[in-house]
């Protein structure tokens, strides 16, 4: 019984969802005279508030600072409409006198009467029309009786249609600004309600929608006046320039008609148009108006409002258009005024209540796939062409190290997880293989000419097809930092492929893993490659996570290194060849060195007094040097400490994920920076982190904090190499 009633469920579980939707549709159509004044005060509220707070700033009372922007309001437009007004009744006054060079066009349009061509379409028309209706001739000839009524109407019968025309609108302009006014002075009672209303608990995430919503939709009204009033002034300024009289007016009516989506800029045209063509015994003055509209649409809808519109709503071009329509088809000409901000706030409650997400994917502006997505979607497909697009695209950004390993090597751990789903889509994973390696032959990078001291490296994929493309990853990111490298299969580390495995001037061994679970198979790995050659070094690639990688002890997997990067290998494989050569520093063991570091940053207080001086130096309150990262309670410390890039957060209330942090929540920071304090050789010791406790843009203070982790780590290696003189001198004396 439980199993038939949850397949009902399941099964009507659509149809419920469609009647619920059929039901608020016809509400809205039936109920428009209600919704369509409320939604338009609601609009006007928000559009009105942010001058009512800051009139609020200056000390002026809630009530008087509402009247104060309704009067302010209120006289803009009465001095709106008297000029436009006055535009008109000068238009009106001046049309009589371009009746001539109208009649003088059309004449000119017709010619010589039949012979013209306007005359010889109508001519064809009427043949036409009689060859399809041949018995109107007849039916014409027959007597159709006439009954002439002369009958003026009334002046009283004017009024009456004029007044029956007009009162709808004003009617709905009175409700709409009594709603408006009520709304800016309710505006905190109402807001409390209306939460206490649907929250149901969840205050936070209601406060959020609502916040949010209220400000796109403010900051989207604000936009579209700038953007509105500069097409306006432009628009104007054109017609003043031609000569068309009344420019002013057509100005003004350019600015109110582009609130009109897709076909108030046409309307607003056709008038100053339609003057031209009246005016102007030539046709430059109308190609004229024509050629200013066409150039500033266009500059206006492809350059100017896809940048702002798109950033300000969070909303689609294609979800604006099917707004329209929806909305015009619902509510008439007023839908399509309010469509763009009804979506707004759509697409908001689609983002923060999951039963509404599929709005946010459906109308939202955000890609729905991330990068590694579209390119791991790119990939099962097959598509090399997509595939190598989108990731030259994103190598603009970064550089190839970069790219791997923020796009690349995610893209083939999603590979990885199918691959654990079901092991026995070969064809599939192949597919992607062979995919991933022609994105990498064909990636357009600049390539260093390998250095002849350098011994060539050999990487090789651990133990899948996809561990070998991680491996020509890695190639290819050597080979742009200019160390020659081969490239092996993964049965070359296997025990039938280890005895053919030529080692000759191989010094360094990078044997590449994308498993959650590696260590067995690098194990047996590193000691077959050592016993095939001792002096070779192996370097252990672990890409299989992009979550905060656990210490691993190299000797438990017989390896000399371990790097969890594309960018980390290439550093590690460049010290040890630098080691072997005799360069850059000995080959003392690292974790002494780092350990040493450590002890000598413990020593005083001059890290506090250095984090005081860092923290001056860039205007921020605090400014905190960290070492033994790993036991530290900040997750997003041990995070910078394994990043390969600044970690930025310029707005806590933005980036979710990093709410649940102890340190940012419980001292109520807002934005954040983190470098690693790292060695010459590339070892973690530490990081640095500054913090603000308001909104910060710190992505201007990126270099300048890698500049203080610098000289900070400079002055901790010599504070290190003396207390290492020091250590030396004791043991000797003990010794002694």
């Amino acid at each position: 019984m439980a199993m038939r009633r949850a397949s009902w469920r399941s099964t009507h579980r659509p149809i419920e969802v469609a009647g619920i939707f059929a039901l608020a549709i016809g509400g809205l159509y039936l109920g428009q005279g209600i919704f369509v004044p409320l939604v338009l005060s609601v609009l006007v509220a928000f559009a009105l508030n942010p001058l009512v707070l800051w009139f609020q700033r200056f000390g002026i009372p809630h009530l008087f600072a509402v009247l104060l922007t309704i009067v302010l309001v209120a006289g803009m437009v009465i001095a709106l409409a008297f000029v436009t007004s006055d535009q008109l009744l000068k238009l009106a006054a001046d049309l009589p006198q371009y009746q001539a060079t109208v009649a003088n066009k059309l004449r000119a349009l017709q010619g010589g009467g039949e012979e013209s061509a306007l005359g010889k379409l109508s001519k064809a028309v009427d043949e036409l029309g009689n060859q399809v209706s041949p018995d109107t001739a007849g039916a014409s000839s027959r007597p159709i009786p006439v009954e002439i009524s002369n009958v003026p109407p009334s002046p009283f019968d004017g009024i009456t249609g004029w007044l029956g025309a007009a009162l709808g609108p004003l009617a709905t302009a009175a409700l709409v600004t009594i709603f408006s006014i009520f709304l800016l002075l309710e505006r905190v009672d109402l807001r409390d309600r209306f939460i206490k209303l649907v929250s149901r608990g969840d205050l936070r995430t209601s406060t959020k929608v609502m916040d949010e919503s209220a400000g796109r939709v403010s900051r989207y009204l604000l936009v579209q006046l700038t953007v509105n009033t500069g097409f306006g002034v432009l628009f104007g300024g054109g017609m003043y320039a031609l000569g068309v009289p009344n420019a002013i007016l057509w100005g003004l009516l350019s600015i109110v008609f582009r609130y009109i989506p897709f076909i108030g800029t046409l309307l607003a045209v056709l008038l100053p148009a339609a003057l031209a063509f009246a005016i102007d015994p030539g046709w430059t003055m109308l190609l004229g108006v024509v050629g200013i509209y066409v150039l500033l649409e266009v500059i206006t809808t492809n350059a100017i409002e896809p940048r702002l519109y798109g950033s300000t709503t969070g909303i689609s071009a294609l979800a604006v258009l099917v707004a329209a329509i929806f909305w015009a088809t619902l509510w008439g000409p007023v839908g399509l005024v309010l469509a763009t901000p009804i979506t707004v706030c759509l697409v908001v409650l689609g983002r923060y209540v999951p039963q509404l997400a599929f709005l946010d994917t459906l109308l939202g502006s955000e890609p729905v796939l991330l990068p590694e997505e579209r390119l791991y979607q790119r990939l099962l497909a097959g598509n090399v062409a997509e595939a190598l697009e989108l990731s030259e695209s994103e190598l603009v950004e970064r550089d190839v190290p970069g790219f791997f390993d923020r796009i690349a090597i995610p893209a083939l751990r999603l590979a990885e997880s199918d691959l654990n789903l079901d092991a026995t889509d070969l064809v599939r994973r192949r597919n992607v293989v062979d995919t991933m390696n022609g994105v990498i032959d064909e990636l357009d990078t600049a390539e260093q000419e390998p250095d002849p001291a350098r011994a060539s490296v050999l990487v090789i994929g651990g133990k899948t097809e996809l561990d070998g493309a991680s491996a020509a990853m890695l190639a290819r990111a050597l080979a742009v930092a200019g160390i020659a490298t081969r490239q092996l299969p993964p049965m070359s580390v296997g025990r039938e492929g280890i005895g053919q495995l030529d080692t000759t001037a191989i010094q360094v061994v990078c044997v590449c893993y994308l498993g959650s679970n590696p260590h067995p198979y690098l194990r047996y790995a590193a000691a077959r490659l050592h016993r095939k050659d001792r002096a070779i070094k192996v370097v252990a690639c672990l890409f299989g996570s992009d979550q905060l990688p656990a210490p691993v002890d190299t000797s438990s997997i017989r390896a000399e290194r371990v790097a969890h990067s594309i960018a980390e290998a290439v550093k590690v494989t460049s010290d040890i060849l630098a080691e072997l050569a005799g360069g850059e520093r000995n080959a003392a063991d690292p974790a002494v060195t780092v350990e040493r570091l450590r002890r000598a940053a413990s020593q005083g207080d001059w890290i506090e007094q250095a984090s005081k001086a860092i923290a001056e130096r860039l205007s921020v309150p605090l400014a905190l040097a960290r070492f033994n990262s790993d036991q530290d309670e900040s997750l997003l410390t041990q995070h910078v400490a394994r990043a390969t890039e600044p970690v930025v957060i310029s707005n806590t209330d933005l980036e979710t994920e990093v709410l649940d942090d102890v340190v940012l929540v419980e001292n109520g920071f807002k934005s954040y920076l983190g470098v690693r304090l790292a060695t010459s050789s590339g070892e973690t010791v530490g990081t640095l982190s500054i913090y603000d406790v308001v909104p910060h843009d710190f992505d201007k203070d990126v270099d300048r904090l890698v500049a203080e982790a610098s000289r900070l780590m400079d002055d901790l290696e010599r504070r290190a190499s003396g207390l290492g003189s020091t250590e030396q001198q004791t043991r000797l004396a003990v010794v002694a």
